[in-house]
């Protein structure tokens, strides 16, 4: 469903991804692990083209994108390209003087131009899915952090992607508040959504994902299975992350050492 070749991104001097690529099946969950710093939001950035690459190309559902120095992409294939995924970022991003329903409208009725009558109906489905079917009326500043990520969820469904991103989704939240995105998060994968998740919860990548990455100064270090990146592999710069995030963790051969 997604290739990505020989990615590069710089900011000025600061080379940020270098030589990045990755296959990505449909209806899978793939978990980029990785450092602060590690270039894992920038890749996510780069697949939707909100940032775009300096080098390299990008195959996502058979339209394929390319940058290099002396080729420009439009306006019209950036925006083509990018209605294929959605994205739900580390902060919801909410309009707050809008309710939960018309935040998921807002999408569908702006660039899609569907009308009013069945976006609402759809925005309605959508917020009940993600459990805030009875919270559609309340506005940004009367929902928890938590029920604000879920209507990011939402509003991230509503234009019908065949991929969802999400950068740290967790991170902003309190403790308490983590579980509930999270199940939200899980039940997307049994329904088979694609999913591509930057995340520091190791314990939900393990039970998750199909494949995890492991990112390290712009680089891939390794990529596998769940088990494969976070319980044998025999990079130390891996295990010694595995160990600061999941301390009950043991780097030996059982997958289950993670769960």
């Amino acid at each position: 469903m997604l290739t990505v070749s020989g990615l590069y991104k710089r900011f000025g001097s600061v080379e940020v991804l270098r030589n990045v690529g990755l296959d990505i099946r449909k209806g899978t969950t793939t978990i980029i692990i990785g450092p602060s710093g590690s270039g894992k939001s920038t890749l996510l950035n780069c697949i939707n083209l909100l940032e775009l690459p300096n080098e390299g190309s990008i195959t996502l559902n058979g339209m394929s994108m390319t940058f290099s120095a002396d080729k420009k992409s439009g306006p019209r294939a950036v925006q083509s390209f990018r209605r294929q995924t959605g994205m739900v970022f580390q902060g919801n991003h909410l309009f707050p003087h809008l309710t939960a329903l018309e935040n998921v409208m807002l999408g569908p009725v702006v660039v899609k131009r569907l009308n009013k009558p069945d976006a609402k109906r759809h925005a309605a489905a959508l917020l009940d899915k993600v459990g805030l079917g009875e919270l559609t009326e309340r506005y940004p500043h009367q929902l928890s952090g938590g029920q604000q990520q879920r209507v990011g969820i939402a509003r991230a469904m509503s234009m019908e992607p065949t991929m969802l991103l999400f950068d740290e989704p967790t991170s902003a939240l309190d403790p308490e508040l983590v579980l509930e995105v999270l199940e939200v998060m899980k039940a997307l994968t049994r329904d088979g959504m694609t999913l591509v998740i930057v995340t520091h919860e190791l314990d939900f990548a393990s039970r998750v994902a199909d494949q995890v990455i492991f990112m390290d100064e712009g680089r891939i270090v390794e990529s596998g299975s769940p088990g494969e990146v976070m319980v044998r592999t025999r990079h130390e710069r891996i295990q010694a992350f595995v160990r600061r995030l999941s301390p009950h963790a043991r780097m030996d051969n059982t997958e289950s050492s993670l769960k």
